[in-house]
């Protein structure tokens, strides 16, 4: 039995993003469909559908742009190959080179996780002076002039 795949129409719809944007992906790598022959329509299956969903997950969660986001991806691809390899059982110093190389990859990702919190922060702390600012003008103002247009 084959896994159920997906037109562009269908994946853009079910990850909320348009067709130009999903064939715009596939250019630049991100993504990929398979076609049953030269002329057919792409066709996406759930792997990939998840994969969409990510990319745009790691746009609006994080702000990330596409290229932040394609190194994103390979280094999630790595740790996946990584995982298949460690659970096929390699000899002792393999495993630990792949544990110290996995444990490597996810320290980057963390890390740009929080530089973008910080940052976040920043602006958030920048927000919250300038509404003390607009509260405290407001605040100085007369009772009788408050309503006033």
């Amino acid at each position: 039995m084959t896994e159920e795949t997906f037109s562009i129409g269908e994946a853009a719809e079910l990850c909320r993003t348009t067709t130009r944007t999903l064939r715009y992906y596939e250019e630049l790598g991100l993504v990929s469909s398979t076609r049953p022959s030269a002329t057919s329509q792409r066709r996406y299956g759930p792997a990939e559908i998840e994969r969409i969903r990510r990319i745009r997950e790691l746009q609006t969660l994080l702000g990330l742009d596409l290229d932040e986001i394609s190194e994103h991806l390979r280094a999630t691809d790595r740790l996946d190959g990584l995982r298949a390899e460690f659970r096929s059982e390699p000899p002792e110093e393999r495993r630990e080179a792949i544990l110290e190389e996995s444990a490597g990859i996810l320290r980057r990702l963390r890390g740009r996780v929080v530089e973008r919190q910080e940052r976040l922060a920043a602006f958030l702390e920048e927000l919250d002076e300038r509404i003390a600012k607009v509260d405290k003008a407001r605040s100085r103002r007369p009772a009788s002039s408050r309503g006033r247009r």
